[in-house]
């Protein structure tokens, strides 16, 4: 067997290998839920509030008394008038508290840029960040929803710090 086919034939074999270990091993409940946070500010970025409404369980409260219903009315006051054009998320954790529930930890960054990287927002940009903690269950239909936040508004520049 000449040396291009057996580096062929090993690349091929680790890319049946991997794709076996991940096809096996479905996605983490705590992965699910940061990608999902870093799709809702995709989201609020394009102005597609109805895809962030689906993130939110129809049981959703606050400890102020928010509702589902706030919620929407809130963010849909935010982003439709059309002043924030970048939405970036910051030390997002999320911890499973049962096979059902999670908590998450995150911060949303609001900004005026055309920046692409936390970095380069802050130049020339105007920007307002919020620690969102929420708790996150596994609803019947097997998606993980919000069901129960808070929220703060917090330093922007102490995010950029090295």
């Amino acid at each position: 067997m000449t040396r291009g086919r057996l580096l062929a034939a090993a690349v091929a074999v680790a890319a049946g290998v991997t794709y076996l270990l991940v096809a096996r091993h479905p996605t983490p409940p705590e992965e699910l839920i940061r990608r999902q946070a870093v799709a809702m500010a995709d989201a609020a970025e394009k102005k597609d509030l109805g895809f962030i409404m689906k993130q939110v369980s129809e049981e959703f409260r606050t400890a102020d008394g928010y509702r589902r219903e706030d919620v929407r009315q809130l963010l849909a006051g935010q982003l439709l008038r059309g002043e924030w054009v970048r939405v970036m998320t910051a030390n997002v954790e999320v911890t499973l508290t049962s096979p059902a529930s999670a908590t998450f930890r995150g911060t949303y960054l609001f900004g005026r840029s055309k920046a692409k990287e936390l970095k380069d927002l802050a130049k020339e940009s105007v920007i307002a960040a919020y620690e969102i903690n929420a708790d996150v269950k596994r609803e019947a239909d097997g998606e993980w929803r919000f069901v129960a936040a808070s929220w703060e508004q917090v330093e922007p520049a102490s995010l950029l710090a090295p």
